[in-house]
């Protein structure tokens, strides 16, 4: 979940100095994005409205292959119509014009459909009679634009609330809230970011599916997959959030009873004191071995306090390997127990 820090020392201001980095880079990176996605919305629309155009007759008077790059073919086809006395030329096959250039089997099906001197019904926007095409058939291009688009809008998206929770001071902690006690998990399960992340990946692999597949302006075959991929982020969020929820606390806080409670383990029993008797926090990192005797760094959280002798002691509160989760999780304990942190 996301905490905000209570006791931030450090400005908004420097905090947006700190970020403006990814913010020009993020700047950037929404324009490369945000074009064709505006492009995308504009065609779509004006393909819907197409479908009230009128239409006139016309004559195909050029249809030839073209060879775009390598392999790549894409069929050229040009027509003629008259509307109100005048003649306007046109090339345009399809209101959307998201073309498939890859697949040359396609452009000669379109050339084999347009032969030169084939009479055809030209749709024209009545409000500019020179707009115009062939075809405003409502196919799946939109969403399999939409489909390709998806990871780098979600990337995007991403990166601004990151931007946002950083200049809000706000911190993603492994943390759950049952009525007055704050549990402290041993994982960060973050369900939207698992839901995004599997959205972003399974669009990724579809989109070129279909593509190879001939299907990206098959309308129910790309709602099909759009089906699919929502379907299965949700199915993600949902397990994640599941798992998160009924994973068992490391640490017990409780705001009503003022007490910090360890709960029982394989090998401890469950241990609980006021939130008076703490001392002092403690943060300590250690080198440990692990899989292939590979060297990990641990982040352990120690709680320094008063034992039932009156002599000092301490336990671990929170043991992680990340380095910025440790940071989080210290600064939002010293927020909870105001004390200082010893390192």
């Amino acid at each position: 979940m996301l905490v905000k820090s209570r006791s931030d020392s450090v400005s908004r201001r420097e905090r947006w100095l700190n970020a403006s980095p990814a913010v020009l880079g993020l700047l950037l990176w929404s324009l490369i994005v945000l074009v064709p996605d505006g492009l995308l919305v504009f065609l779509t629309v004006k393909n819907v409205v197409a479908q009230w155009y009128p239409s006139v007759p016309g004559e195909i008077t050029h249809s030839a292959e073209q060879r775009e790059v390598s392999e790549s073919f894409d069929a050229k086809v040009h027509f003629r119509y008259v509307v109100n006395g005048q003649e306007f030329t046109g090339q345009r096959l399809h209101f959307l014009n998201l073309r498939d250039t890859s697949r040359p089997s396609k452009a000669q099906l379109t050339l084999a459909r347009y032969p030169v001197g084939q009479r055809v019904d030209v749709i024209y926007n009545p409000n500019d009679p020179s707009d115009s095409a062939l075809d405003r058939t409502l196919n799946g291009m939109p969403l399999a634009f939409a489909l390709f688009l998806l990871p780098f809008n979600l990337l995007m998206a991403g990166g601004w609330v990151w931007v946002s929770r950083r200049v809000h001071g706000l911190r993603s902690l492994p943390l759950r809230r049952d009525g007055d006690r704050w549990c402290v998990l041993p994982t960060n399960g973050q369900p939207w970011v698992v839901a995004l992340t599997i959205a972003g990946l399974v669009s990724f692999v579809s989109i070129f599916v279909a593509g190879i597949g001939g299907w990206s302006d098959h309308l129910s075959v790309m709602i099909a997959v759009w089906i699919v991929v929502l379907g299965l982020s949700g199915v993600a969020y949902w397990h994640t959030r599941t798992l998160v929820l009924r994973e068992k606390p490391v640490l017990i806080l409780d705001d009503g009873l003022a007490t910090v409670t360890w709960p029982p383990s394989a090998d401890t029993l469950e241990f609980s004191i006021a939130r008076s008797r703490l001392l002092a926090i403690e943060i300590i990192d250690a080198r440990q071995s692990g899989a292939d005797d590979v060297l990990s760094l641990t982040y352990s959280i120690l709680l320094r306090f008063t034992g039932a002798d009156g002599q000092p002691a301490q336990r671990v509160a929170f043991q992680t390997t990340n380095s910025i989760e440790a940071t989080a999780m210290l600064e939002w304990l010293e927020e909870w127990t105001g004390l200082p942190v010893q390192h």
